[in-house]
């Protein structure tokens, strides 16, 4: 496994295929993606993993539309992109990151230290809840 820095169509086409595919790709693009940094895991030169960080303010960040190729989630790439991401925000001075899990991912945030705020919420008919940590 190897963490690179990728580019955003790279991310738009597994957003497209693991998070939304019944709708149009573009629709995977979300507010200030040209600004984000996207990362993405490498496996056997493809990528198979990918997550969007995106600045909030002087040191605080948020991570947004993490997805795992289907045929390659259950294999340790998400949480090996996850925590090198981590990682990597530390290392640049970062206070906290926060982002808007699924659900049902909760428990996979959790073992990272995350924690849920608030209530959970509907976007695009998917139940989600906000989680944070510092760094």
């Amino acid at each position: 496994m190897e963490l690179a820095t990728i580019t955003l169509e790279q991310c738009l086409d597994i957003r497209h295929a693991v998070l939304w595919p019944q709708l149009e790709r573009d629709a995977s693009r979300v507010e200030g993606d040209e600004h984000a940094w996207h990362y993405g895991v490498l496996a056997q030169q493809q990528v198979v993993s990918c997550l969007s960080v995106f600045l909030l303010g002087d040191r605080h960040c948020q991570i947004r539309k993490f997805a795992t190729v289907q045929d390659q989630q259950q294999r340790g790439f998400g949480g090996f992109l996850l925590r090198s991401v981590l990682e990597r925000l530390v290392q640049m001075g970062m206070a906290s990151v926060q982002l808007d899990a699924r659900t049902s991912a909760v428990p996979f945030y959790t073992r990272f230290g995350f924690i849920a705020e608030g209530t959970p919420f509907c976007k695009k008919g998917v139940e989600y809840i906000r989680m944070s940590r510092g760094l």
